[in-house]
């Protein structure tokens, strides 16, 4: 119960960033204008099943996630987090890879442990959009000791939308929301 618990609060607090896994190509590793020319490259507003999560992703292979600040656990109550940060590659032309990790305390202000998130999305064909369905993800969660609570894989069905940012109040057009089971629709 309380590691479905853990997965869904994280799942909702931090779908939005991550990816990794036995590639021959990191991203700190590639040349600025390898990822400089990637759609992936810019500012997101990313529609998870929590809410938004804006989201950068620079050319030197950097990511930049604003998950909430908290959210209600049912085991831990309400806890905090961090900003995710983490690294992104290219996968092709327009897939991209990345991985970014949060930083977890309680109300107390005490470290709790961490959420890594790590998947994959895919920018449209027009740069504008992109989504993770159909591609792999997964998350782990850690305690204070650094012990795995959780390591799983994100479920197929889970597809996070992001639309990109431009410069004007205009540009900024939330992806539709998909609402989690038992999210109430009326």
């Amino acid at each position: 119960m309380r590691r479905r618990s853990v997965l869904v609060s994280g799942l909702t607090a931090a779908f939005a960033s991550a990816f990794a896994g036995g590639r021959t190509t990191l991203a700190q590793e590639a040349t600025p204008d390898t990822l400089a020319t990637h759609p992936l490259v810019g500012t997101w507003a990313v529609m998870t099943p929590g809410g938004v999560v804006p989201q950068l992703h620079g050319a030197d292979g950097s990511v930049v996630a604003a998950s909430p600040p908290t959210y209600v656990d049912p085991a831990l109550g309400l806890t905090f987090q961090g900003t995710a940060l983490g690294r992104w590659e290219a996968d092709g032309e327009r897939i991209g890879r990345f991985t970014a990790l949060n930083a977890l305390s309680d109300a107390a202000g005490a470290y709790v442990g961490t959420f890594l998130l790590m998947a994959a999305v895919e920018v449209s064909a027009d740069g504008q959009t992109w989504s993770s369905a159909g591609l792999e993800g997964r998350i782990i969660i850690r305690d204070a000791a650094n012990t795995v609570l959780l390591d799983a894989v994100l479920p197929d069905d889970l597809a996070v939308t992001a639309t990109r940012m431009g410069a004007t109040t205009e540009s900024v057009v939330l992806p539709a929301a998909t609402p989690m089971a038992g999210t109430p629709t009326t």
